[in-house]
């Protein structure tokens, strides 16, 4: 017998750099970083949904991971919230599940360490995904701390799946 594979969609909140994974059992599908520097701080938070909504309805998500964010009374951190909460609202309207993680827990999993700095898991990702060690280094620092949020979408995801394996009740066709 064999198990559906989840599709899920990981997204590393922010609001200067969004990163996006969308893994198929162990296949990454696709993964990049939506920049949104250059978009006006007003509109950020509405662009930044847009991104979110397409990404729900181009892949079909069983699954959306996003990094646990919280209520703020600083406008800026509280719309990091709002973007997680447009991304909850919509999964549950697309009938997928919706499950936030602390970076502490995806960092324990993915490198081994809560208390490890993104390049660690970045390397961590790259070990398992060797296509993306090309992200690992790059010739401008603001490069690397770009991509890292693609790192951290990607781990997201493999932490729901290395903690939430998939349901044998869940059978394909």
């Amino acid at each position: 017998m064999r198990t559906k594979t989840d599709t899920i969609l990981a997204i590393d909140p922010g609001l200067r750099d969004l990163g996006y994974a969308v893994l198929n059992g162990r296949r990454l599908v696709t993964s990049g970083v939506q920049g949104l520097r250059r978009v006006g701080k007003e509109q950020r938070l509405a662009t930044a949904r847009k991104h979110v909504i397409t990404w729900m309805r181009t892949h079909h998500p069983s699954v959306v991971v996003v990094e646990k964010t919280y209520r703020h009374p600083v406008p800026w951190l509280d719309q990091l919230h709002q973007l997680s909460r447009t991304a909850k609202n919509v999964a549950t309207r697309q009938h997928a599940d919706f499950t936030m993680y602390s970076p502490q827990s995806v960092r324990a999993t993915v490198a081994g360490n809560g208390k490890a700095k993104k390049p660690e898991v970045a390397i961590a990702v790259a070990h398992r995904y060797p296509s993306l060690r090309v992200y690992l280094t790059q010739d401008r620092r603001w490069k690397e701390k770009y991509w890292q949020n693609m790192f951290d979408a990607i781990a997201l995801a493999l932490h729901h799946q290395a903690t939430h394996p998939p349901s044998r009740s869940r059978l394909s066709d």
